[in-house]
């Protein structure tokens, strides 16, 4: 199976008087939600799809839970998870406050595992028409 491409004209955010370039982008083909995230692993185990169900929103209950405590989470052959946070630079430590945090976001790394898990993708090249 290929993955699709399509060809997309981009200007440079840091120079935008830069003369427009194009790339590559994936050409996406939907989105997948929890349910049906569920019945595909119920549909591959004995568990019933209420009971993956339930196990999926829990993990997702208890994941902010120890992000919160500074943790990083790592789950076995997907990744892990850890908070990530930036601040405004000052000239002495004595300055900083937590007012100085501009942005806290939630860092994914993939596993070795899900890293190999793309290797060896094929690529296709959608062939409408570009825009200009």
């Amino acid at each position: 199976m290929s993955i699709k491409l399509k060809k997309l004209q981009r200007a440079n955010p840091q120079n935008p008087q830069e003369a427009h370039k194009w790339y590559l982008v994936q050409e996406h083909s939907g989105t997948v939600n929890l349910a049906e995230i569920a019945k595909e692993i119920s549909d591959r185990s004995s568990l019933t799809f209420g009971d993956v169900q339930n196990a999926l929103r829990n993990l997702l209950d208890v994941l902010p839970v120890y992000i919160r405590l500074g943790q990083t989470i790592r789950l076995e052959g997907f990744g892990s998870f850890h908070l990530s946070v930036s601040s405004n630079g000052k000239e002495t430590s004595e300055e900083l406050t937590t007012h100085d945090v501009r942005n806290a976001r939630i860092i994914f790394t993939p596993s070795v595992e899900m890293k190999k898990s793309i290797e060896g993708l094929s690529f296709e090249i959608e062939h409408s028409q570009p825009t200009p």
